[in-house]
């Protein structure tokens, strides 16, 4: 190596004498730097006479000095001037203080290493076994702080286009944990703009940094600040920072330090992350296996419900058996309403009303309704596409009570198996109503054999026909009109037809239907102990029933005398139809009694005998048989004031009677027949009635 100051170096080095103190130094290997730069200077003293300086600056130069890298001799002008070969001794007197000066750095430098990275071993297995994201992040500027001798530290995290103080230590003023930066903002804005570290040794007088944090730097106190990345490949996760109070600079070294243990706070940070997200999905396992399991165990009590249920309703327990079943299972109380809101069935009552309004029950879905516990379930009942009512069910009391869930797992099941019920009493209700209808109508227009059969068959299902039976017959008049008016199809038209004979059947008020049955848009029934009043009665009520079902609805009616014989039945069937017939053509109030009918009856009825004879013994019946019985002359007394132009005075002349007598007879006739010989009406049928039997020879 040639030294400095020197214009050429000897080719060869001759051989020092024996005992020169440079040649013994270089066959040493000293400890102590500090100690080496001592022996250079006392042999290199030996050799060029005066006093020596070694200098390790690298700043030694000129003729009185020799130089090997950094480390070189000077000497004084007043010392002789040193041989060629001398200055080749000193030179190599600095080259082996180089190397020893090298050697201690180095081995310096081993231990630095060696110390980092026991600490950044620490810090990293500090960092790693934390799982907690929050923990984490307070680790990390923990860590951060000591490591690179800061007074402050924070992570800043990435939201959005921010980045957000997560975690803070070491920091004064409030507003620095809740520091919010975007792009180009401060230190951690440039390297969230930048994505590589930022450092500034003057915080406050720097001008490569924006000046929005300049405040909070002086209320701080930072001098310096250095800021590195939080990133993975493709991903800006935030930035980590630092700041110190006293002026200084931050090395390379720091900057170093702080790069690495940025990286492995960010794998740590995606560990806690993961393990964030691990926890969460085994929580949300966990909970989904809950709910799986929980809604398993639901569906076996809804199953168990279910077959208790289908068992009931095949056993053919009634809606009663079905809110009991219900109630025992899910311990909880139940409440079955029919179309109307009336109650059919309950059990377990307590809180549960008698009658359910309408608007409580629209709907298809499940509702909670005013007036009932916010926990009570409704679900409507349906059966031929109709609603034919509903189930309201009710947490039980006492502390036993059954879920919300629970309840709305089952109300569908519930309303079904109501709707199952009620549709096997349906069937069997609509079986007994067509087997009554046949009944009705062999007793009206059967032989006599199928009429015997029948009255034996209506005994067998519980119709009684006692006396005094009338037979009502009616005509919906206008049901294809309103069906046209109001777009009804097939199946609606039919329904209203069904609708009137059941509002028939069903009446509660006013005397029984006996029998009741439909063919098209006549209608027929058979009534029991009414007299004319009562069956004028009834036939209006009827009318307004079939009105209520559908407005607008017109019907004319008929109604027979009162038989006291089923077998004479056909006979009465006859008279409505004559009495339907003269509703048709006289108008009036829509309904005729056929005994009212007087005169008109013959000329509607059908001309046989037995109207003619019927006709006859209505009116002068009585009258004959109270004539045998008391030897009287009713009969003879009656024509004689028809033949006197029905003036008392000439009827009793010519029957040589006083005119009280004649007066008192017909009172008596009046009593017997129900006629009131003052009405044109009743003088004509007893006229007519008298001549008939006149003519018949009686």
């Amino acid at each position: 190596m040639e030294p400095v100051g020197v214009d050429a170096a000897p080719a060869l080095v001759p051989a020092p004498r024996v005992g020169c103190p440079v040649q013994d130094l270089l066959t040493t290997v000293p400890d102590d730097p500090s100690g080496a730069a001592t022996a250079v200077e006392r042999a290199a003293s030996e050799i060029v006479g005066g006093p020596v300086s070694v200098r390790t600056d690298g700043l030694a130069d000129g003729p009185r000095c020799v130089r090997s890298g950094p480390v070189g001799l000077t000497w004084t002008l007043e010392c002789p001037r040193v041989p060629a070969e001398r200055r080749l001794l000193l030179e190599q007197a600095c080259v082996w203080l180089r190397l020893v000066l090298e050697r201690d750095r180095a081995a310096t430098a081993i231990d630095d290493a060696a110390e980092e990275t026991t600490i950044v071993t620490d810090v990293v297995e500090a960092l790693l076994s934390v799982h907690d994201v929050d923990q984490l992040l307070l680790s990390i500027a923990d860590r951060t702080l000591g490591l690179l001798d800061a007074d402050i530290c924070g992570v800043l995290l990435r939201e959005g286009e921010e980045v957000r103080m997560r975690s803070c230590v070491g920091h004064r003023v409030i507003d620095t944990a809740r520091l919010r930066m975007r792009r180009g903002q401060g230190v951690a804005g440039l390297v969230f703009e930048t994505g590589k570290p930022a450092k500034v040794d003057r915080y406050v007088e720097d001008r490569t940094i924006s000046r929005d944090f300049v405040g909070l730097a002086e209320r701080e106190q930072t001098e310096s600040a250095l800021a590195v990345p939080l990133e993975l490949p493709g991903e800006f996760l935030g930035v980590l920072e630092v700041w110190r109070r006293r002026p200084s600079v931050f090395s390379e070294q720091d900057v170093r330090r702080m790069v690495t243990l940025a990286n492995f706070a960010t794998i740590a940070l995606r560990s806690a992350r993961l393990h964030d997200e691990q926890v969460r999905a085994n929580a949300g396992l966990e909970k989904a296996h809950a709910a799986l399991k929980h809604q398993v165990g639901v569906l076996g009590r809804t199953a168990e419900l279910q077959q208790a249920l289908l068992t009931t309703v095949l056993e053919g327990g009634g809606l009663p058996a079905v809110a009991r079943q219900v109630a025992a299972h899910l311990q909880c109380r139940v409440g079955i309403y029919d179309a109307a809101g009336t109650r059919l069935a309950v059990h377990g009552g307590d809180g549960l009303p008698d009658t359910l309004s309408t608007r409580s029950r629209s709907g298809r879905s499940l509702r909670r309704v005013t007036g009932l516990p916010t926990a009570a379930r409704l679900q409507p009942v349906y059966a031929d596409g109709d609603e034919i009512g509903c189930v309201c069910l009710l947490p039980g009391s006492g502390g036993e009570s059954s879920g919300e869930e629970m309840l709305d797992a089952v109300a569908a099941q519930v309303a079904m198996a109501c709707s199952l019920t009620l549709l096997r009493e349906r069937v069997a209700s609509r079986a007994r109503r067509e087997a009554l209808n046949e009944v009705l109508w062999d007793l009206l227009q059967g032989p006599p054999e199928h009429r015997v059969a029948a009255r034996a068959r209506a005994q067998q299902m519980g119709v009684t026909l006692g006396s005094r039976l009338r037979v009502l017959h009616g005509h919906l008049e206008n049901v294809e009109e309103l069906a046209s008016a109001h777009g009804w199809d097939t199946s609606r038209t039919d329904r209203l037809r069904r609708d009137v004979v059941r509002a028939l059947r069903d009446r509660e008020d006013g005397p029984r239907l006996a029998l009741v049955g439909r063919r098209g848009d006549l209608v027929v029934a058979v009534a029991e102990s009414l007299d004319a009043a009562g069956a004028r009665s009834l036939v209006h009520d009827i009318v307004a029933s079939c009105r209520a079902e559908a407005p607008g609805l017109r019907s004319s009616w008929g109604v027979s005398r009162p038989h006291d014989d089923a077998e004479a039945l056909p006979n009465a069937f006859n008279e409505a139809k004559t009495a339907l017939s003269a509703s048709h053509r006289l108008g009036g109030d829509n309904v005729f009694l056929y005994e009212e009918l007087g005169v008109v009856r013959l000329l509607l009825g059908s001309g046989s005998d037995p109207d003619l004879q019927t006709f006859i013994e209505d009116v002068t019946g009585p009258l004959v048989a109270y004539d045998r019985d008391n030897d009287g002359s009713l009969v003879r007394t009656l024509r004689a004031f028809f033949d006197a132009d029905c003036s008392q005075r000439a009827a009793a002349e010519k029957l040589f009677v006083h005119h009280k007598t004649l007066r008192y007879r017909l009172e008596r006739i009046k009593q017997l027949t129900g006629l009131d010989l003052s009405r044109h009406d009743d003088r004509m049928r007893a006229d007519v009635a008298l001549r008939l039997l006149q003519l018949n020879g009686e």
